[in-house]
């Protein structure tokens, strides 16, 4: 009684019949394209005449194969195409399509088997599972992952080859030893294998050239936009990258002191300076003020012209802060056009929040101690510093500050203590 053909399988000869140095372990689509071509290219060659076998798994792969097989066909005795009937297939001479049940073993399996007495080879792997990458690999096998072999050993080759013909109902072929001749078909299947992998280390060289050119644009992409945004923002959207979930970033409320910066009566400066010597000395500005507030944990929430806005989670570090600042741009103003700055400080509840259009969103920080802060930065001593009465309850020290009562925009009177500069720097001796 002949095997079924919805039930036999050739991946598992693998294993009744153990291979010896013979056979070549594969798995990847790319190395079993290179293998499977080999095969083809060499039979057309050489033009053999045995039974050519292929399994697809489901003839929908074996579509962008089929001009391939048609020459395929004209030079082989027979070919038979197995898979799974899940689309229509051109009508090939010489070509015979054996269709398989959905769950048939060798719809998992891709196969060739081809037994000649000049050259014979079988091709054995099962499919183990789908690629979580969804790397695209192309014509066939997209996205799947194999294991297998191929190899020459007739001990392989012959079983597969003899229950295919039992399955298929063919009389079996007499086995005739090989002729000598002076080109053999396995040196052309071994050069035909080694080009195949040859352009594909091309291939494969040629993009990972690219991706390294990539990778250190994007690492250098990476560099300009960290300078643009908060280490706060930076680390939160890395966050984001890792759960892409609409409310990955959730808005909340925080506690923090408001500090913003102002260079006095900077559109003279502007006017009369020449502009790419002023914007290298806006830039070591900014460098110096940043390096102060990241010094006393603080953090930059956005520039804004010839100032800043940052945040600090203690009003003891702002204004620790804002009187380093004072002191280290007293000395950089004696070495070019004195860039006169004036800090005010607020502390209150704020929202932290993610905020724009569709197309981009910052995280930013709103509420009354940002509004507070740029009203006071507005009416601080040039060179000093003024904080709202929070801030200065906050800082719990006797720094010699001028308490007065200020009407400020959009707010009416409100208490601020201002700080000239002298009592910045005896603030720091203490």
């Amino acid at each position: 009684m002949n095997p079924d053909i919805q039930a036999i399988s050739l991946y598992t000869l693998n294993a009744t019949h153990p291979t010896d140095s013979g056979a070549a372990r594969t798995s990847s689509v790319s190395s079993l394209l290179a293998v499977s071509h080999s095969i083809e290219e060499t039979v057309m060659q050489h033009g053999m005449d045995a039974i050519f076998f292929a399994g697809f798994q489901r003839f929908s792969a074996f579509l962008p194969q089929a001009n391939r097989f048609r020459q395929l066909a004209v030079r082989c005795k027979k070919v038979y195409v197995f898979g799974e009937a899940d689309s229509a297939t051109p009508a090939i001479p010489n070509l015979e399509y054996v269709a398989l049940q959905p769950g048939a073993p060798l719809t998992d399996e891709w196969f060739i088997i081809f037994s000649h007495p000049r050259f014979g080879v079988a091709l054995l792997t099962r499919e183990i599972g789908k690629s979580a990458t969804s790397i695209r690999e192309s014509r066939f096998g997209r996205g799947r992952l194999y294991q297998g072999l191929v190899t020459l050993e007739d001990h392989i080759v012959q079983p597969a080859t003899q229950l295919l013909h039992q399955a298929l109902g063919l009389p079996e072929p007499p086995f005739i030893p090989a002729p000598l001749e002076p080109v053999q078909p396995v040196n052309t299947y071994l050069n035909q294998f080694a080009g195949y992998m040859d352009r594909a280390q091309s291939q494969m060289s040629a993009l990972y050239n690219n991706l390294t050119d990539r990778t250190a644009a994007l690492e250098r992409m990476e560099e300009i936009v960290r300078t643009m945004v908060s280490r706060r923002a930076w680390d939160d959207n890395l966050s984001m990258l890792e759960s892409p979930q609409e409310d990955a970033f959730r808005p909340e409320r925080r506690k923090l002191t408001i500090l913003f910066t102002d260079i006095h009566n900077f559109t003279p400066l502007f006017e009369r300076e020449d502009p790419l010597e002023l914007t290298k000395t806006l830039n070591r500005y900014f460098n110096l003020l940043a390096k102060v507030i990241y010094e006393h944990q603080g953090d930059i929430d956005k520039f804004l012209g010839d100032g800043l806005m940052a945040f600090f989670t203690d009003p003891k570090d702002a204004v620790y802060a804002a009187a380093e600042m004072q002191q280290r741009l007293a000395r950089f103003n004696n070495q070019q056009a004195a860039l006169n700055t004036r800090i005010g400080i607020a502390s209150g509840e704020c929202m932290v929040a993610r905020l724009g259009s569709a197309s981009r969103r910052e995280i930013t920080i709103i509420g009354d101690a940002v509004n507070m802060a740029s009203r006071l930065q507005t009416l601080s001593p040039v060179n000093g510093l003024g904080m709202d009465e929070a801030t200065y309850r906050a800082i719990n020290r006797p720094i010699r500050c001028l308490g007065q009562d200020v009407q400020v925009k959009g707010k009416g009177y409100q208490r601020m203590y201002s700080a000239e500069f002298e009592a910045l720097e005896d603030m720091l001796k203490v």
